[in-house]
């Protein structure tokens, strides 16, 4: 009931003022990096293994939250078999889709085609595989391939943005579906995946390491870059793909068949980006 009533009251608020007001504030820098140091003490952030560990170093608390890390920090775990955690953060889903329905939250089911917008983007991933991180504000807010791809599709969903706590999604399973959000789909020799990143209230911005950045010269209107044949940009396990430029949630998922998730993996457990969280069913070449 709380959770509810918690969540309703996102619908009385100005999320876009409260957004943009966050986003000043993120891009303010204080007295010898002064609210970045506040930041990690209260969030108790690890900033030695950051590329740049004093805070002083960094322009705004914006650019701190999206730092680089020092190299070999979050190295994927395993061989090729492995599939990676793309983020660090909580796991609050993880699972096998029915149909293209996603796992049950609180009685309540969306379908992938209301998340990928569209029912062509969702066929493939009938009967699949998904996974959904929660980043918290203390979490490197980097993302990774959780395997090898062929970029074919970026698409821009545009959308509220309500929080993604995981008290808000509790109450309300579908603001995944409809926030803000961008999906990046990517072809493999055996299936396809989707990393969907999703928006979320105070959220700045999207970028990828493919040039698209949400922001607000990009018009409210569901957008798709397509990436045909060699033009399609290649990716490793473990390479950087996309960055929140404040705190989010991202969802993986696979299409039937590609892979199946570690046995061991548990809902609500914390996870580090580059950590096995499935195996390939077959051996890449």
């Amino acid at each position: 009931m709380l959770a509810r009533l918690f969540a309703q009251l996102h619908f009385l608020l100005p999320l876009l003022t409260l957004s943009r007001l966050t986003a000043r504030v993120a891009r303010f820098r204080g007295p010898g990096g002064l609210l970045i140091r506040v930041f990690a003490w209260m969030y108790s952030i690890n900033t030695a293994e950051a590329a740049k560990p004093a805070p002083q170093d960094y322009a705004s608390l914006s650019e701190f939250f999206s730092r680089e890390l020092q190299p070999g920090a979050r190295n994927p775990e395993g061989g090729e078999e492995m599939v990676a955690c793309p983020a660090d953060g909580v796991l609050t889903q993880l699972g096998s889709l029915s149909d293209t329905l996603l796992p049950e939250g609180k009685g309540i089911r969306y379908s992938l085609e209301q998340l990928l917008g569209g029912a062509r983007c969702a066929q493939p991933y009938e009967r699949g595989r998904v996974a959904v991180v929660y980043l918290r504000p203390s979490d490197y807010h980097r993302v990774h391939m959780p395997m090898d791809g062929q970029l074919r599709e970026i698409a821009y969903l545009p959308g509220r943005r309500l929080s993604v706590n995981p008290t808000v999604i509790e109450a309300m399973p579908s603001t995944l579906a409809t926030n803000e959000r961008v999906a990046l789909h990517f072809d493999t020799a055996e299936g396809k995946f989707c990393v969907v990143m999703v928006g979320a209230l105070n959220v700045g911005s999207i970028s990828t390491a493919f040039g698209i950045r949400t922001n607000a010269s990009i018009p409210p209107v569901l957008t798709r870059w397509r990436f045909s044949g060699p033009l399609g940009a290649k990716r490793e396990r473990g390479d950087y793909l996309a960055r929140f430029n404040l705190g989010s949630t991202l969802v993986l998922v696979t299409t039937g068949g590609l892979m199946d998730w570690l046995p061991e993996r548990r809902e609500g457990e914390e996870v580090r980006c580059g950590q096995a969280l499935g195996r390939r069913l077959y051996i890449p070449a």
